[in-house]
């Protein structure tokens, strides 16, 4: 068999993001979605915000977080849960008409607003299903690896000096950026397929798994250098804290934000470089408006 092309792969997903740039319109909404979100919470201590926000951050965490800087601590962890229910409610939905207009394009067929909403909208319990199971297991994940690596370090400790905490936070970020991609590496199809093949919720889950467990050195390698490159953010979240001590407490608000922005493209990018090879190994892509 003809080994794959990774990096014609990566030009071909890229140039026709560059482009198409419709392809990219879905996650831009998604990042104004999140944008729009963040500035609610930074400013929910504030009337009219703090009328319905005020009292439930005073009650999980306290009467000091609801004054300036304070709140800021409590930013990035609101601004999760407000990123879990977008991807949740829309966000699943977007990335997945995101797919479909690449699909018409790679097929040569008009970009239907209305058809691919139709789509979308017809999907849309299956794509919410997966988000739904994309969180639990990642949050599941994350907690495994928490675990795994605590118990590491406890082992290592009675070989090795104490390791130092900026050492241990970024050695546990990066434990936990190689795992997600690899559990991405089998799950991350599981739109493409959907979307493309028109296929339910647990056949194309267990497709997903299946053709990434056949494909996996591909797939991780796919996907592993574009989600790497979010590497430097995912450490810049891990120290605000400590870099707004040394800076200005906005620094929380600004990595935030900078996430956001960096994640609109990234996220378009890896999804487009998957739905492409998926396409790559359709014997014949049927493609429907």
């Amino acid at each position: 068999m003809k080994k794959y092309n990774i990096r014609k792969n990566w030009a071909d997903s890229f140039n026709t993001i560059a482009r198409n740039p419709v392809v990219l319109l879905p996650f831009i909404v998604i990042a104004f979605l999140e944008t729009l979100s963040l500035e609610i919470i930074f400013f929910s201590a504030r009337w009219p915000f703090s009328i319905i926000a005020g009292p439930i951050i005073k009650k999980f965490f306290g009467e000091a977080f609801l004054h300036y800087p304070a709140n800021l601590i409590t930013l990035p962890g609101l601004f999760y849960f407000a990123q879990t229910a977008i991807y949740i409610l829309i966000g699943i939905a977007l990335t997945a008409t995101s797919v479909n207009i690449f699909k018409n394009i790679k097929a040569h067929l008009p970009v239907k607003r209305d058809a691919i909403l139709k789509n979308t909208v017809k999907t849309y319990p299956s794509l919410a299903a997966y988000a739904l199971v994309m969180v639990i297991v990642t949050t599941l994940l994350q907690k495994i690896d928490m675990f795994i690596f605590a118990k590491a370090l406890h082992i290592t400790t009675k070989i090795l000096p104490q390791i130092p905490q900026q050492v241990y936070s970024i050695s546990l970020t990066i434990f936990i950026l190689l795992t997600t991609v690899i559990i991405q590496a089998l799950l991350i199809l599981t739109v493409p397929v959907i979307v493309i093949e028109k296929t339910r919720l647990v056949k194309a889950i267990f497709k997903s798994v299946r053709l990434g467990f056949r494909n996996f050195a591909v797939i991780f390698n796919l996907i592993f250098l574009p989600l790497a490159a979010y590497l430097p953010i995912i450490l810049l979240k891990s120290f605000s804290a400590e870099l707004a001590g040394k800076t200005f407490p906005e620094i929380t608000l600004c990595t935030t934000l900078l996430g956001v922005i960096v994640t609109v493209f990234l996220d378009c990018f890896v999804i487009i470089c998957v739905s492409k090879w998926l396409l790559d190994h359709q014997p014949s892509t049927k493609a429907q408006g």
